[in-house]
């Protein structure tokens, strides 16, 4: 019964990791990592994987937004997009789109592979492993030894893919080793570790939000290529190239996920967000140095619709453009900026925010059962947890 909760909470839109307790937080990990395994027809043992998450767990700080909590709420996105697209197709419905059976991503479908499955969840479940709680501009001007090691570029991206590969070489390899002589499991022959390790290091890389309108470019010249049929047939090269990228944009948009959430949840990441960048303030102040980002509480909304409008919906709208799928993720971004917009201009919140009746219909726990084309009776394969 709780595996099936915590199931069902997975797939939903409104997911929030703060509204269930750490332990329960770690299974959703179990599960999620067992349902990608089984893509590739990994044998886990639950054990083996929930050993793995714990490490995982102990290696996030105790950060207002970067933790955790945060950790599981991108890695239940990149979950979630997952299944829209159909990509879970041992353990989930196999149809073309849960969002419009009208509308096909051909390149998605045809261009990612079941191990980016597995490297996807397990990329946003490490993607911030060991986040100090500050920015790398403060790691650079800060002159930390990280800063020196990655040359100011990335630093803490690099950091996190640094970590993300210690751990898998040390732990995870036990139970899937690129050999096929895991210690709990074995590893099939189609599972290629360095291939989930490529594509893994590479979307964790394309986090760094210094990069991020670089990186939207790279999504509307992928967009154009395929519109255009310009990169078909694909080489082997381009195909790995084109993978990447789509790989890395699940990723990417997962990662700032939280402002196209229900406006309730999208407020409360915005609180946390908001105390972090406050504490790192006084860190800079106490070390002599300015505050490089002040939180004006008074204007809270101007400057979060700045960052939607700015930040958000380049990026949201040219993944949707390449995923019509994911068309749902800039709709509810629209609708929080007139949320926000309502609050700065009554200084008070709606009574029904925008979009909230929209977004219920997002949630996959029950639509997805009633149109399955998937001859299992149940949505999600029984684990033993």
């Amino acid at each position: 019964a709780r595996a099936e909760f915590l199931r069902s909470r997975l797939m939903e839109w409104s997911f929030c990791p703060y509204e269930l307790d750490r332990s329960e937080l770690v299974d959703c990990a179990i599960i999620m990592i067992m349902d990608a395994a089984a893509c590739v027809d990994l044998n886990l043992r639950a054990c083996r994987v929930r050993k793995f998450v714990h490490i995982l767990e102990s290696a996030y700080y105790d950060n207002p937004y970067h933790n955790f909590s945060h950790a599981i709420d991108v890695t239940q996105c990149t979950f979630y997009i997952l299944h829209t697209l159909g990509m879970f197709s041992k353990t989930g419905v196999r149809r073309s789109s849960l969002r419009s059976p009208t509308e096909s991503s051909f390149a998605v479908r045809s261009i990612l592979r079941p191990t980016d499955v597995v490297a996807l969840i397990v990329a946003s479940m490490c993607h911030d492993l060991g986040h100090p709680g500050l920015n790398n501009a403060f790691m650079v001007r800060a002159r930390t030894q990280l800063a020196e090691i990655y040359n100011d570029q990335s630093v803490l991206e690099n950091f996190h893919a640094a970590c993300f590969s210690m751990i898998m070489s040390y732990f995870f390899n036990e139970f899937v080793s690129p050999n096929g002589r895991g210690v709990a499991g074995t590893a099939p022959a189609t599972f290629d570790y360095e291939e989930f390790r490529r594509v893994a290091v590479h979307a964790i890389l394309a986090t760094d939000m210094a990069r991020h309108f670089e990186f939207i470019g790279k999504c509307k010249a992928q967009y154009q290529r395929f519109v255009s049929g310009s990169n078909l047939p694909l080489t082997t090269q381009q195909h790995e190239a084109e993978r990447a990228q789509l790989a890395a944009s699940i990723l990417k948009c997962a990662d700032i996920s939280n402002i196209t959430r229900p406006f309730n949840v999208a407020q409360r990441w915005t609180r946390r967000l908001n105390r972090e960048v406050t504490l790192q303030g006084n860190i800079e102040e106490s070390l002599g140095m300015a505050r490089s980002i002040v939180v004006d509480h008074s204007n809270v909304p101007a400057s979060q619709i700045a960052f939607y409008e700015t930040c958000g919906r380049p990026l949201f709208n040219a993944v949707a453009d390449l995923i019509p799928e994911l068309r749902f993720m800039p709709e509810q971004l629209e609708n929080n900026i007139r949320n926000w917009g309502f609050i700065k201009s009554n200084r008070k919140e709606p009574e029904v925010p925008y979009g909230l009746k929209h977004s219920a219909t997002f949630d996959l726990s029950s639509s997805t059962r009633a149109g399955s084309t998937d001859s299992a009776p149940d949505f999600l394969p029984r684990r033993s947890m």
